[in-house]
């Protein structure tokens, strides 16, 4: 990592920390399908992951745009949220308790990048790049979305058949 002297700097760290990110959660989402009992869950992970598919290419336009290389951090603190979650998943049995550890990491997961990407876009913002930045405010909206919908499958059916 190069030493961050300025608000540019910070915007592309984040940048490619959130490349990054999305890029990890694409080789995980799909176990998570596979692992979900429900459903509408197993529904829920794989539009999201779609939506995840476009978000990277977003940030790779974005990164094309502010003439950086996308893999240039990785992200240890997703990499932290997903081996934490696999963890819960190991220990979980195989049960609507293993929906409910599903859900809950992947809103960690979730609030993680929507904290990311809020940051990401102010920069953009206070650098002078409002498509960058309106883009980057976009991929929020979408994954606040999501989280809503997460929120939804967890109050209405996952964590109730948990509670037994």
């Amino acid at each position: 990592m190069e030493a961050i002297k300025n608000l540019k700097d910070l915007f592309c760290y984040e940048i490619q920390l959130l490349w990054s990110a999305e890029n990890l959660l694409l080789k995980k989402i799909p176990l998570l399908v596979d692992q979900s009992k429900n459903f509408g869950l197993k529904k829920l992970f794989s539009l999201h992951n779609a939506e995840i598919r476009l978000h990277k290419k977003v940030i790779e336009t974005i990164c094309h745009q502010i003439e950086i290389d996308p893999r240039g951090e990785f992200n240890s603190s997703m990499k932290g949220i997903l081996e934490e979650d696999q963890e819960l998943l190991t220990i979980s049995p195989n049960n609507e308790a293993k929906d409910a550890v599903l859900i809950a990491g992947a809103q960690k997961a979730t609030h993680y990048v929507m904290s990311c990407f809020g940051s990401a876009a102010y920069y953009a913002e206070m650098l002078g790049l409002p498509i960058i930045a309106q883009r980057l405010r976009l991929i929020l909206m979408e994954i606040k979305d999501a989280d809503a919908k997460f929120n939804f499958i967890a109050r209405t059916i996952v964590n109730e058949r948990a509670v037994a």
